[in-house]
């Protein structure tokens, strides 16, 4: 199963690409926007209840990952470059490294990527990575830990999660 390899992907990040914050930022700086590319998460249910939600929770994490992005366009501080991945990239599309270079070829600074997993009823968690392109570094990963499998749930786990990411883009740039 794919979506294992990407969990893992998100999870060892660190491990497997360098897990201190860049400080090249592939030579973006305070008078630039930062070139983004947010590749569609994947969705994990683990919580085994009795009634399948594959379409709910399909159509919550499209919306999750429009927001997302809309969030990332509507800052003027960072440029939205379209993703290089097909929509089943995380699942069937190419590995983490050939996806990165693609992003870079593209003019994509930062490869966002991400996994959300639903634990039991209640519980999800949202793991992210934002990868440097050329340098293929991590410049963080984060889990968010969210209540609910509603619509306003999932609206306001994605706030949090988009403002989350981009305060921490920004930190990880002004460290430069």
């Amino acid at each position: 199963m794919r979506h294992g390899s990407l969990l893992h992907a998100v999870t060892t990040a660190g491990l497997f690409l360098g897990s201190s914050l860049i400080s090249d930022a592939s030579g973006a700086t305070a008078d630039h926007a930062l070139a983004v590319s947010v590749d569609d998460f994947i969705y994990i249910d683990t919580s085994n209840e009795p009634t399948d939600q594959a379409a709910a929770h399909e159509k919550r994490l499209r919306a999750f990952m429009t927001a997302l992005r809309d969030d990332v366009t509507a800052d003027r501080r960072f440029e939205l470059v379209p993703s290089s991945c097909a929509s089943n990239c995380p699942a069937d599309g190419p590995a983490l490294r050939d996806r990165l270079r693609a992003a870079s070829q593209a003019g994509t600074q930062i490869l966002i990527i991400g996994v959300v997993h639903k634990v039991s009823t209640l519980v999800q968690v949202a793991g992210t990575a934002a990868i440097d392109a050329t340098s293929q570094r991590v410049v963080f990963r984060k889990y968010f830990q969210f209540r609910g499998d509603n619509d306003e749930a999932w609206q306001r786990a994605e706030r949090f999660v988009s403002e989350e990411v981009r305060d921490r883009l920004l930190e990880s740039r002004s460290q430069q």
